[in-house]
C-alpha cells in the first residue's frame, strides 16, 4: 500500500494524536508568567527557593546517556539533591527532590515554610506525583514559562559548567554505576570546595553554614518558626 501511494504521489491523512494535558499543565497554561514565583519573589539568602532540572549526561565515548536531575539552592548555590537515572521519568525528579528535603533537614531540622520550588513545565515536573511530594512538604511550586530558559539562569549555569569541566572523564567511563560514583564526587566537591563569587568568594557548603551560624531565631522567624516534613 506503501509503494503505491508513493508511486501515485499520495499520501494517506495521518491523525496527529494529542498527547492529554494533566490537570495541572492545563493550570498552569491559565496562569502564563503568574505560576513563576521566583520572579516575582526576593531571593536574598539561602533556603527561600530550591531550583531544579534535569540534563543528558553522556558517557562511554558518547555511545551511552543517562539523565542527571538536580535541585540546588537559588541563592547559596548549594545542591541539596540530586539522582541520576537511565530514563527521564517523573520518579528521577521525585527522588532528587526527597535528597534535597533530607539534606535540608539535616541543616535546619525541617522544610522551611513557603519554600519555593521552582522548575519548567517538563512531563516530570507537572506529574501529580511530583506535584503531591513537593505541596505535602510544605513547598511552594513555581514554574518557568515554556521557551524561557532563562527564567532559570542558576541552573543553566550549573549544568553547563558542571558537563563542560568533566565531559573528558565522562567519555572515560564505561558503566553507569561508575558514572554514578564519579557524579558523587563531584558534587561533593562542588559544595565543599567549589569557590563562587556570588557567595563571597565561599564553597556553597562553608556559605550555607556560616549562615545558619550567624542568623538568630529573632533575625529569621521566618524558617526557624514552624517546620512540616
Amino acid at each position: 500500500m506503501g509503494r503505491l501511494l508513493k508511486l501515485w504521489r499520495l499520501e494517506l491523512r495521518r491523525k496527529n494524536k494529542k498527547t492529554k494535558q494533566s490537570v495541572i499543565k492545563k493550570i498552569l497554561i491559565s496562569l502564563s508568567d503568574r505560576a513563576n514565583l521566583l520572579i516575582r519573589t526576593n531571593i536574598a539568602e539561602p533556603f527561600q527557593a530550591i531550583t531544579s532540572d534535569i540534563t543528558e549526561i553522556w558517557f562511554n565515548n558518547g555511545k551511552d546517556k543517562a539523565y542527571l536531575a538536580v535541585h540546588k539552592d537559588g541563592f547559596g548555590q548549594m545542591v541539596y539533591g540530586w539522582k541520576l537515572g537511565k530514563t527521564m521519568e517523573a520518579e528521577l525528579v521525585i527522588n532528587s527532590l526527597k535528597a534535597a528535603k533530607q539534606s535540608i533537614g539535616k541543616f535546619i531540622g525541617g522544610v522551611p515554610a513557603k519554600l519555593i520550588c521552582h522548575q519548567d513545565q517538563g512531563s516530570q515536573y507537572t506529574s501529580y506525583e511530583y506535584a503531591d511530594y513537593a505541596l505535602k512538604s510544605n513547598m511552594r511550586l513555581s514554574y518557568s514559562t515554556p521557551g524561557t530558559p532563562t527564567d532559570n539562569p542558576g541552573q543553566e549555569s550549573f549544568f553547563g559548567r558542571f558537563k563542560e569541566e568533566n565531559q573528558d572523564e565522562f567519555n572515560e567511563i564505561k558503566s553507569f554505576k561508575e558514572l554514578e560514583k564519579y557524579i558523587k564526587k563531584r558534587i561533593d566537591y562542588y559544595n565543599k570546595r567549589r569557590i563562587h563569587t556570588s557567595v563571597k568568594y565561599q564553597a556553597p557548603m562553608k556559605f550555607t553554614k556560616l549562615f545558619i551560624k550567624n542568623v538568630s531565631l529573632i533575625e529569621c522567624p521566618k524558617w526557624y518558626s514552624i517546620f512540616r516534613t
